[in-house]
């Protein structure tokens, strides 16, 4: 699955998700989300590993963000695991640096 996200209608993310077969075994069962439709099938993810690295867009990617190319952007990485552990999707999001922010709440528990 590929789609770019918009915010106030300018492009700010590109995002590239494969889901794994068992877990979505039709195409047509994906309509606006496709957490509702891993939900659906019983496999929506309960646990996640993300990665964010900092990176300059290439020309591709700053053509699809409007930006140019050499900006600074952020490529978000994400493995997904269902319930059972097995894995269920890994997704890879290009994000225009100027465009997002990154906020982590620490806890001392």
């Amino acid at each position: 699955f590929n789609r770019i996200r918009y915010a106030d209608e300018v492009p700010m993310c590109l995002e590239y998700a494969t889901i794994a077969a068992f877990a979505l075994p039709s195409l047509a069962a994906v309509g606006d989300s496709m957490y509702e439709a891993l939900a659906a099938s019983g496999q929506r993810p309960v646990r996640a590993l993300q990665r964010l690295s900092a990176l300059l867009l290439n020309a591709e990617q700053a053509r699809l963000l409007q930006t140019r190319e050499g900006d600074a952007g952020l490529c978000v990485e994400r493995l997904g695991f269902a319930r059972d552990g097995r894995a269920v999707e890994f997704c890879r999001s290009y994000f225009r640096g100027d465009m997002y922010d990154f906020v982590a709440e620490l806890n001392a528990s």
